[in-house]
């Protein structure tokens, strides 16, 4: 009996748990040689997880960035300080290939679940200056270009509930690099439950696709 009432409970409760929205802040400042970059995840209000990662050094020996990051989350807080490589990010990249040669249809789930993600903030100023005034002009249009595709991938895929604001500042009388980046995205917790389950489920049918035949590959099937 005590089954049957809990799983009742759980039914009646499910609904409300899909419905529960998922709001991600990002954001990442550059100022000279300073970097920080930060990550918050946020539930219903009060429940945070929050990432913090700052550029210490560059370590010359081994090639690498030296961070110190910083976790906060309900359990308390937690320092690390790890160094980031060209091995680890050439195995990143080989991981995520690998998922991609194996999950059929994954562009398609991604494209999918960002058309139910909204944009509730979006501001990215950049302030640049090389010395040259020429090349100045040249830098500023193509960091135009580069924000505008940016701009338009999210029009085209996520709900833009805010105006974004995009600047790029140049100084034709110094050398200098500034980047202030600020987003904010939101979904609902069932449509990323969705999207990990037709990734898990997808899983094996690639793999089963791909031990025999190479006609697939590449192919966006529908899911």
């Amino acid at each position: 009996m005590k089954y049957i009432f809990g799983i009742l409970i759980f039914l009646l409760l499910l609904p409300l748990v899909l419905l529960i929205k998922i709001k991600i802040f990002a954001s990442y400042e550059h100022n000279g040689r300073d970097d920080e970059l930060t990550l918050q995840i946020q539930v219903l209000r009060f429940i945070k997880y929050k990432v913090q990662v700052p550029l210490l050094a560059v370590d010359d020996e081994s090639a690498s960035i030296v961070y110190e990051e910083k976790r906060q989350s309900p359990l308390g807080e937690k320092q690390i300080k790890e160094k980031f490589t060209v091995h680890r990010f050439i195995d990143d990249v080989k991981h995520f290939q690998r998922l991609l040669k194996h999950v059929v249809g994954f562009h398609t789930i991604v494209r999918k679940f960002m058309q139910k993600m909204s944009v509730n903030e979006f501001y990215w100023a950049t302030q640049l200056g090389t010395g040259d005034a020429a090349i100045t002009g040249s830098a500023t249009g193509a960091i135009w270009a580069i924000k505008g595709n940016v701009l338009g991938i999210l029009t085209n895929y996520m709900k833009i509930k805010t105006m974004p604001e995009i600047y790029v500042n140049p100084d034709f009388q110094q050398m200098l690099l500034k980047t202030s980046f600020k987003c904010m995205v939101s979904f609902r917790l069932g449509h990323a439950m969705l999207a990990g389950l037709k990734v898990l489920r997808h899983w094996k049918k690639g793999k089963t696709l791909f031990k025999g035949t190479d006609e697939t590959a590449g192919r966006d099937l529908n899911v």
